[in-house]
């Protein structure tokens, strides 16, 4: 396993996505998965002295169980021990009557986030095969498309951090083999056997499939896994040249789509219509996932109808005019209640990852006339619904500055067109990922 290990980790860590940052968030929960990734990354470095990077075990303490501070407390020994500064963050806030998985791993992941943000890092994580299949036959379950049964993927890049996982080839019976064999201390997450949650329910479930009739089920799962990201990367190949010629995605984080491609293209394959419509409703709505595909179905069958006039879906207004689609950024839900600090990443809105060189607080170009529009662009006239949902930065001496706007493409995997500008919005394009 260390020798299989080894070489995939070197393959993350030489990737050109970590080109610009030698600093690593690791996510210690404790558990025996990353742990045994907390030694496994701690031996490697040992034998590859040359690697110089830099690795911050994040310990979260979802603060749900009478015992979670004391376990916390010990895991940052144990983390500590063998050489790693280690720190704990705790989740303040109150926990919901209901969902609490779902809580506790947003939750979770924002903090994760926050501190890959303020170290310039990204971020380390210890899911495995058993992981992928148990995400995967949920999917299954919920009637996913292509794109849900994706599952996850060695190197994500997910708002402007990179998350890695270099055990995904490695099965849970690997793992706990590795972590008896070395005698390596992890804690057991009681909730781990609550059958109420569904994972736990899953879990089992592939466990006596496994037992009964099918011994390869998670190794399976995961290869039909690699077959629909291939078949994927390659029908978006096909239709790359179509959302060029018909697609016009604004820095502004707006788009427009020109009416009667789309009207062919929802004749021809309405699936494809679809999953563009939700692509780029979320990138310009800015919601962490696309809405459902009966919603917008929906709104494709009245988009490309002749009477169409307006509607709204995932915080996007969705316009027809002069033979286009307009998606434009409905003003509610807006928050620019942000204090910026000097180069550290923030994600506006769930559109923009932002950055300055300049700290500050942040406003809304409407209030002070900031026009963001050129006249010459095809969004001018709806310049004045734009601009109030872009935001301008209020110095700390008062000074007002404009945003400079540009687009990330997620689906690329760069991270080298973030630059510390004086102030810098980034559209992080989810159209094609």
């Amino acid at each position: 396993m260390i020798d299989i290990f080894n070489s995939e980790l070197l393959k993350l860590l030489i990737h050109p996505v970590n080109k610009l940052s030698k600093n690593f968030v690791i996510g210690l929960s404790g558990g025996v998965d990353s742990m045994v990734l907390l030694y496994l990354i701690k031996r490697f470095l040992d034998q590859n002295k040359f690697m110089k990077i830099n690795i911050f075990p994040i310990i979260i303490d979802h603060n749900l169980r009478v015992e979670s501070s004391t376990e916390a407390e010990n895991v940052k020994s144990i983390s500590e021990g063998i050489g790693f500064r280690t720190i704990i963050k705790k989740i303040e806030k109150q926990k919901p009557s209901g969902n609490i998985q779902s809580w506790a791993r947003e939750n979770r992941r924002d903090l994760l986030f926050e501190s890959c943000s303020d170290l310039s890092a990204n971020l380390l994580l210890a899911h495995h095969l058993n992981d992928q299949a148990e995400t995967l036959y949920m999917r299954f379950n919920k009637n996913s498309g292509l794109d849900g049964l994706l599952g996850m993927k060695t190197i994500t890049f997910w708002n402007g951090i990179f998350i890695l996982r270099p055990l995904l080839t490695f099965s849970k019976e690997e793992i706990v083999r590795y972590a008896q064999k070395n005698n390596i201390k992890f804690f057991e997450d009681p909730s781990n056997s609550f059958l109420k949650y569904e994972r736990v329910r899953v879990r089992q479930k592939l466990i006596q499939i496994k037992r009964n009739k099918w011994e390869n089920v998670s190794t399976d799962l995961n290869k039909f896994s690699i077959i629909c990201n291939k078949l994927v990367t390659k029908t978006n190949l096909l239709f790359e040249n179509w959302l060029e010629q018909n697609v016009l995605l604004d820095k502004c984080g707006v788009a427009r789509v020109n009416y009667k491609s789309a009207l062919t293209l929802f004749k021809q394959s309405d699936l494809y219509c679809i999953k563009f419509f939700s692509k780029i409703i979320q990138t310009v709505g800015g919601k962490k996932y696309s809405p459902k595909r009966k919603q917008v179905y929906e709104l494709t069958r009245a988009l490309l109808k002749n009477d169409f006039k307006k509607r709204t879906l995932g915080n996007v207004c969705v316009l027809y005019n002069k033979d286009h689609i307009f998606f434009i950024r409905e003003k509610r839900h807006l928050n620019y209640n942000l204090d910026i600090k000097v180069n550290k990443k923030y994600i506006f809105d769930g559109r923009f990852i932002l950055i300055s060189n300049v700290p500050g607080k942040l406003i809304c170009s409407e209030k002070i006339n900031y026009n963001n529009i050129p006249p010459n662009s095809p969004f001018y006239e709806f310049k004045n619904l734009i601009n109030k949902t872009i935001p301008c930065l209020q110095t700390l001496e008062g000074k007002l500055v404009k945003p400079h706007l540009n687009i990330i493409n997620q689906k690329n995997n760069s991270n080298e067109s973030i630059k510390s500008n004086s102030f810098g919005l980034y559209l992080i394009n989810r159209v094609l990922i």
